[in-house]
């Protein structure tokens, strides 16, 4: 019986002298899972702390869910950081869940349920919580007037 022995040869793209490698843009779930790893804080302390669940953590920090800049304001408030060192804004080019807003909440019922951490709502709780965020935006555009 003959055998034969395998090789396995890494290739490795030349790497150009004086140019830094390229590097993709951490997204929201990566900035959150590094700064909390950094600090050594537990998921369960930052969702007690911050009231969500610990699985929608996780599915952040997963980039399998978006997150409000509400929940990013609590979690920032819960790990001692400023809000403005967790956020991270959206541009066009980036991948995954992005941070959203009042206007996307009322706009999609996918992201009203994100918003209500994750859970779908009766519809008349549906309805009153957009009749709220309806008002809270109106007052934050009468606001920016002055």
């Amino acid at each position: 019986m003959e055998t034969t022995e395998k090789t396995t040869s890494e290739k490795r793209p030349m790497e150009n002298a004086g140019e830094p490698p390229l590097r993709r843009r951490e997204t929201q779930g990566q900035r959150l899972r590094r700064l909390r790893d950094e600090r050594g804080i537990k998921q369960g302390y930052i969702s007690r702390t911050a009231d969500i669940t610990q699985a929608h953590l996780s599915r952040i920090e997963n980039d399998e869910s978006g997150v409000t800049k509400n929940t990013l304001r609590k979690i920032a408030e819960a790990m001692g950081i400023p809000f403005d060192d967790l956020y991270l804004p959206k541009t066009d080019k980036d991948e995954g869940p992005r941070t959203i807003d009042i206007d996307d909440v009322l706009g999609s019922d996918a992201a009203m349920v994100r918003f209500m951490g994750g859970e779908r709502p009766d519809d008349a709780t549906m309805q009153w919580v957009k009749r709220s965020l309806s008002v809270i935006r109106q007052e934050i555009r009468r606001r920016r007037e002055y």
